[in-house]
């Protein structure tokens, strides 16, 4: 169930990295709508959601074994952190305004991290 959820979250990160790389272009590029960043929202929350539902069931022997238990609750607290900046960026952008790079920054940074820490855990676990 993990790394379904990894999947998920993985599939989330791409357009996520779709979207940075058409943030990049600048505020004169062409607008890209509301439909890719709703995808990628939906598609993370999801992520989220069976990663919860999989922490519930408790960590694998190996991943007690390992001391990598504690990284899934830690990884879904992280990719919580980046789905409430996120929502804080739809924010912005339903108003019309361009959010600051350095939000963008610690949403990608924090759903980075979280999806770095629940791979280490499937891979040790």
């Amino acid at each position: 169930m993990m790394a379904f959820a990894f999947g998920i979250l993985a599939a989330a990160a791409l357009f996520g990295a779709v979207l940075a790389i058409l943030y990049a272009r600048g505020p004169e590029a062409k607008p890209i709508g509301r439909v890719v960043p709703a995808i990628h929202g939906s598609i993370g929350a999801a992520g989220l959601a069976v990663l919860i539902v999989a922490l519930r069931a408790g960590p694998s022997a190996a991943a007690a074994r390992m001391g990598t238990a504690g990284f899934g609750l830690f990884a879904a607290g992280l990719i919580a952190t980046a789905l409430a900046v996120g929502l804080v960026i739809a924010t912005y952008v339903s108003r019309g305004r361009r959010p600051g790079g350095a939000l963008i920054g610690t949403h990608a940074t924090l759903a980075v991290a979280g999806i770095t820490l629940l791979l280490v855990m499937i891979a040790l676990g």
